[in-house]
């Protein structure tokens, strides 16, 4: 668009050449709002389109409220620059634009735009421009500080400010805080606490760069009332409520302080002068006698503040394993005492006793008892009765049942000694809870025992020394009893005896097995088996002792007999070196094998005069082969072998016939002793 000056008209070429030589000192600028740096120029456009008709027009530039410059544009420019302003302000007569140049930050603001066309609508328009120095070097005053929690304050100030300012602490954006004001640059922390501690961060931004300045807050706080925690070496209570004897016990003392604070404690032996001044105080081994109080001191020497705590220590003892239990006849028999114990631990444990009718008293540290009378509650006889112990350590309980005597019997066991003297032990067994033991033999009291038997502290084994038969033999018996009832056992005891025995042929050739049995009431200490051989010219009484065996055997085998000999057998049962009567006598005969027939082609067929030893007629029993006649002869069908088998002596045998090949000589029997107590 052409403008016309006071009678002055240019062509639109040399308007468009004036404006391209205008163009790189005034640029415009198409963005809103503008930001600028600080010596730059700027041009200002009117941020609207102007009429197009040729019609006087009149503009006004203002910055805020001020007004910059204003005049006709058209058809004449006559606008002028406020004096004020003229060394760096001025308006393009083409387009209104208003120039600025060597921009300071003053010349920030909001600027605006009036157009008056003649007979037209007034035309407004804004533009906001924003000058900013260059950032620079930011600087936190004072570079650090150090206050006390809780008393006045502390600022910090960010310079130069040039852009927006924010601040973070230890890398993290500082939040709203009521005790926190913020000023441009300026952070005030009213009443600091310790968790106010740390970096601080004034950072400084704008659109041509940005920088960074940092202040350190140290706040002094504390101590606080100290925490005193234990713990030992050995597994105790979780809440540290008390420690076990002889076990290292470290007591540590906590107290929340900046700087950390001087710990001193004061423990509970006044006299121990060796008491570190450290967070952590160790007890080795500690005794009861250590148990008390501890105070634990802490000061911190730049609030000068000081606090002081205490804590018991409880030392304790666990009781010795588990309680016992003991029930007692008492009152002439007549009443149960029960007693529930539990020694060795300080404290005494608590003691109760579950299902136990009657009064409980306490006759001591760690025990307790009860006594019950009769009548007997029903049911009281097997009945389970708990005594419950509870101890700061742990609990634990014991058990025991109160039993009227029931299922008593007597057993017996005898052994010997290696010159033959007997010792007999007599045991009672039976369900009972408590018990009165009583012995008696053939009715008359053992009690008191003699040097010739013993009783066990408990009455249950009654021992006889130098047993002998038949002094010693005869009725035991054993009465048991108790408030809750009675029952006796009987026992009779008799001479070493067999009630009786087999005697067979053993599992090899040239063996015999023996089995026996013995009486239930029969004490014995060992067997003797005896042999008599073949050989006729002995007496009867002429036995050999093959085998001596313990009491606890029942059978056995006799080696290294000749199969083809009949032997007697008989046994004998000792107690000690007392023999009892010997068993009846059984014969072990030779065992028969019938030979094999032999095969036809190994017979031969000889005449009777042909067999100087022949008979004409052999009985059917002792000669089994066929026979038949030939003239005036008999012709028996035989072997060679049967005949000198049948007709001569076995030593004169070739030896590739005799009965049995082997060339070794016929072990005689040995004699076996074997000794073992005897249980019956």
């Amino acid at each position: 668009m052409a403008c016309w000056h006071l009678g002055v008209r240019f062509p639109s070429s040399l308007t468009i050449c004036l404006l391209s030589l205008l163009a790189p000192l005034f640029p415009v600028l198409s963005s809103f709002p503008l930001d600028v740096l600080v010596g730059n120029s700027v041009s200002l456009p009117i941020p609207f389109s102007l009429p197009s008709a040729q019609v006087q027009i009149t503009i006004i530039w203002r910055r805020n409220a001020t007004i910059l410059a204003t005049g006709n544009l058209c058809p004449n420019f006559t606008v002028k620059v406020d004096p004020s302003f003229q060394s760096r302000f001025s308006v393009d007569p083409m387009h209104g634009n208003l120039n600025i140049s060597d921009l300071r930050t003053v010349d920030s603001g909001i600027y605006s735009v009036e157009i008056f066309p003649l007979g037209s609508i007034v035309q407004k328009g804004n533009i906001t421009v924003k000058v900013y120095e260059e950032v620079g070097n930011i600087s936190v005053v004072p570079p650090s500080a150090v206050v006390i929690e809780g008393n006045g304050l502390v600022a910090f100030n960010c310079t130069p400010v040039h852009g927006f300012v924010s601040w973070t602490k230890d890398g993290h954006r500082l939040g709203d805080n009521p005790r926190y004001l913020r000023s441009s640059g300026y952070l005030q922390i009213r009443d600091p606490l310790r968790t106010d501690a740390g970096v601080y961060s004034c950072t400084i931004s704008n659109p041509f760069g940005n920088a960074t300045g940092t202040a350190n807050l140290t706040v002094y706080y504390g101590p606080e009332t100290p925490t005193i925690t234990v713990s030992s070496s050995q597994e105790d209570s979780s809440e540290g409520s008390f420690v076990l004897v002889n076990s290292t016990v470290n007591l540590t003392c906590l107290a929340p302080s900046n700087p950390p604070a001087k710990i001193y404690w004061n423990v509970a032996d006044n006299m121990d002068r060796d008491v570190p001044s450290s967070p952590v105080l160790q007890l080795h081994r500690v005794q009861l006698n250590q148990g008390g109080v501890y105070s634990c001191l802490a000061i911190n020497q730049k609030t000068e503040l000081r606090f002081r705590n205490s804590r018991r220590i409880n030392v304790v003892q666990a009781p010795w394993g588990s309680p016992r239990c003991s029930v007692t006849s008492v009152q002439n028999d007549s009443a149960l005492l029960f007693v529930c114990s539990w020694t060795g631990g300080w404290p005494a444990p608590n003691l109760t006793f579950q299902g136990l009718p009657g009064d409980k008293e306490e006759i001591g540290a760690s025990k307790l008892q009860s006594l019950l009378v009769p009548p007997f509650p029903a049911g009281i006889s097997g009945s389970k009765i708990t005594c419950l112990g509870h101890h700061v350590t742990g609990q634990a309980n014991c058990i025991l049942i109160p039993e009227a005597p029931s299922g008593v019997t007597l057993s017996f066991q005898a052994s010997s000694d290696p010159k033959g003297g007997v010792t007999m032990q007599l045991r009672c067994q039976g369900i009972f809870n408590p018990v009165k033991i009583e012995w008696f033999r053939d009715k008359h009291s053992l009690i008191p025992a003699g040097s010739h038997y013993g009783l066990s502290p408990d009455k249950m084994h009654l021992t006889i020394w130098n047993f002998t038969a038949p002094q010693d033999l005869g009725d035991y018996s054993i009465v048991c009893s108790n408030p809750l009832g009675t029952q006796q056992s009987n026992l009779t005891i008799i001479g070493p005896s067999i009630s009786e025995w087999t005697l067979t042929n053993g599992p090899q050739p040239g063996t015999a097995s023996l089995t026996w049995t013995v009486p239930n009431r029969s004490a014995v200490t060992s067997f003797m088996i005896q042999m008599r051989g073949p050989k006729e010219h002995r007496s009867a009484e002429e036995w050999s002792t093959v085998e001596v065996l313990g009491a606890t055997n029942r059978s056995t085998t006799v080696v290294g007999l000749q199969s083809q000999m009949a032997y007697a057998f008989q046994m004998v049962p000792y107690l000690g070196s007392q023999a009892g009567n010997a068993t009846q006598i059984q014969t072990l005969h030779p065992t028969k094998k019938k030979a094999p027939p032999t095969p036809p082609e190994n017979q031969h067929h000889y005449l009777s005069r042909q067999f100087p030893n022949g008979k004409k007629v052999e009985s059917s029993d002792s000669w089994d082969n066929p026979r038949w006649s030939s003239g005036d002869s008999d012709i028996y069908a035989i072997t060679y072998e049967e005949h000198l088998h049948r007709y001569l002596s076995p030593a004169t045998l070739p030896i590739g016939i005799r009965e049995g090949t082997s060339s070794s000589p016929v072990v005689r029997p040995g004699i076996r002793t074997v000794r073992n107590a005897t249980q019956v």
